[in-house]
C-alpha cells in the first residue's frame, strides 16, 4: 500500500517522501521516481488522484488514494511467497567469469562496492526510532534488514579480497 489505510490522500512529493522514509536507502528511491511509478499504478485502477484547489481557478496539486482494487492487490501480494533475491549479482557473475589476469580488475571493483557499502552504513545508524507504533516497528526492520545486510556486504568483500590477493601472491595468478 502506498499509505497505511486512513491517511488522507496525499500529493506526490509527499508520498514519495513516506515511501523513501519507509523503505530506506537499500531501495534507492527518489522523490522523484515515484511520480512514474503513480501514472502507472493509476494506468491500471491501484490509485485514483483528485486536484486540490490551486486557489484563482487552478486545478492545483494531485492528490493520491489507493482505490479497493489496490487493497485486494495487496492482500494478495502479503499472502505470496517470498523468494530469495540475488546478491551483488553483477560483481558474482564478473568474480565467476574472469580470469587469472583479471584480479587486479576484481580488487578494484571490490573497493568500489566497498565504498558504496561504506557511504550507506551511516544510513542505516540513524537513532532508532521508538516501536510505539507499526509504522516505527517496520521502519526499524527495515533499517536492521539493510544494516545487516550491508554488514555481510562488507564481510564477504574483504573475505574475496584476502582470497584474490592470496591468490596474486603465490604467483599463480600470472
Amino acid at each position: 500500500m502506498l499509505v497505511s489505510e486512513g491517511e488522507q490522500p496525499l500529493g506526490g512529493y509527499r508520498l514519495g517522501t513516506l515511501i523513501e522514509r519507509r523503505l530506506g536507502p537499500g531501495w534507492r528511491v527518489t522523490r522523484q521516481s515515484v511520480y512514474g511509478i503513480l501514472e502507472r499504478l493509476a494506468e491500471d485502477g491501484l490509485i485514483s488522484y483528485t486536484f486540490s484547489d490551486g486557489g484563482r481557478g487552478s486545478e492545483g496539486q494531485r492528490l493520491y488514494s489507493a482505490t479497493e482494487l489496490a487493497h485486494r492487490a495487496v492482500d494478495l501480494w502479503m499472502d505470496s511467497p517470498i523468494a530469495k533475491e540475488p546478491m551483488r549479482a553483477e560483481l558474482q557473475a564478473k568474480i565467476a567469469v574472469s580470469r587469472p589476469q583479471d584480479a587486479p580488475r576484481l580488487l578494484r571493483a571490490l573497493d568500489g562496492y566497498e565504498r558504496e557499502c561504506l557511504e550507506l552504513v551511516p544510513t542505516t545508524r540513524e537513532a532508532e526510532i521508538s516501536r510505539r507504533s507499526w509504522t516505527a516497528v517496520t521502519r526499524n526492520l527495515t533499517r536492521a534488514a539493510f544494516d545487516e545486510s550491508l554488514q555481510a556486504d562488507l564481510r564477504w568483500i574483504a573475505l574475496a579480497r584476502q582470497w584474490i590477493e592470496e591468490f596474486v601472491a603465490t604467483g599463480e595468478g600470472r
